[in-house]
């Protein structure tokens, strides 16, 4: 399937589907369906019977090869070997291995040379991209430098900047940007999500992450940013309420409040938690603007260990005090 925002993007490339290049780099934000639409594009290019707008008719056996995870002429290299990807498509969360190795690549080499499924094309899903690691990025480049006839590499990245230059200029750049801000949230209503304006402006504009927020969310991100502001809280008792929260999950709620803090301060307005305005203001006033700067930059630099803290409880409780000292 493909979302709204991306049905012109889909109208330009299927309508390039007869001198296609040999790689499409797509690549923007998280939670913004690039994986959803590879898979669409792929199965549309596949397809026996495309639709007049070069949708897939869902109906041919192509289609039905496609959708049961099959079709002989389609391989998915991804953190899970040739597991479809998870609702959203480049929602965070993936488990597994956090690479894509070297042997998942070679793997593809009977497939690069056996004929295509009458006549048809041979297409390669990789996501991330960005997950290649070095050896398996220098075997795909070397397959990229000797492209065979009626075959296309579909690489799915958010930070592209992590595949080697090499590889990044054999592929034609596709870039994925966030929708208009009225077009995403009138899509936001229509799922059901009840401000559309709060978890859109949470999620930076990627409608996919803003419906996933608004989900899973149950009032912690709300609550901590009330006990936060508390004076009555302690610093034990708030690394113990995040300690029952995902580190991702707290940790980026931290950093986007303390960019709405920023921009308060300097007389601008909150971006992020629309929700916080009062809060926000009081603590803004207060606070001290390098302190400010210097915990926004704290909790840049702790996004690298989010995914592996030494120790839970003091990481939370380094990030948290500062917060503390300025309320």
């Amino acid at each position: 399937m493909i979302y709204p925002w991306q049905a012109e993007m889909f109208r330009q490339l299927v309508g390039e589907r007869d001198r296609l290049p040999q790689a499409l780099l797509l690549h923007g934000p998280q939670g913004l369906g690039k994986t959803d639409f590879a898979r669409h594009f792929a199965q549309a290019l596949l397809c026996e019977s495309p639709l007049p707008d070069g949708a897939p008719c869902g109906a041919c056996p192509a289609c039905g090869w496609f959708a049961s995870g099959n079709h002989p002429d389609f391989r998915h290299l991804g953190l899970d070997a040739d597991a479809p990807a998870e609702e959203g498509g480049d929602a965070p969360g993936r488990k597994g291995s956090e690479q894509i190795g070297v042997d998942a690549v070679r793997s593809l080499a009977g497939f690069m040379t056996t004929s295509t499924h009458r006549d048809g094309l041979r297409i390669v899903l990789v996501e991330p991209a960005h997950a290649l690691n070095v050896f398996a990025a220098n075997a795909l480049l070397k397959t990229l430098e000797e492209p065979l006839p009626r075959t296309l590499f579909l690489l799915v990245s958010h930070v592209p900047a992590r595949l080697p230059a090499t590889v990044r200029s054999r592929c034609r750049q596709v870039p994925c940007h966030p929708p208009p801000a009225a077009q995403a949230q009138a899509w936001l209503a229509r799922e059901g999500v009840a401000r559309p304006d709060l978890f859109l402006a949470l999620a930076a504009g990627a409608p996919l992450e803003a419906l996933r927020l608004s989900q899973q969310d149950g009032g912690q991100r709300a609550e901590l940013l009330r006990r936060l502001a508390d004076p009555a809280q302690s610093l034990v008792q708030l690394s113990e309420f995040v300690a029952r929260l995902p580190v991702e999950e707290w940790l980026g709620w931290l950093q986007r409040w303390a960019y709405d803090l920023l921009a308060r301060k300097l007389a601008g307005a909150p971006h992020y938690h629309l929700d916080a305005g009062e809060l926000t203001d009081r603590i803004a006033a207060r606070a001290d603007l390098h302190d400010l700067l210097a915990w926004e930059h704290q909790l840049r630099d702790a996004k690298r260990l989010a995914h592996h803290p030494l120790n839970p409880r003091l990481f939370a409780e380094s990030l948290l005090a500062p917060m503390l000292a300025m309320r």
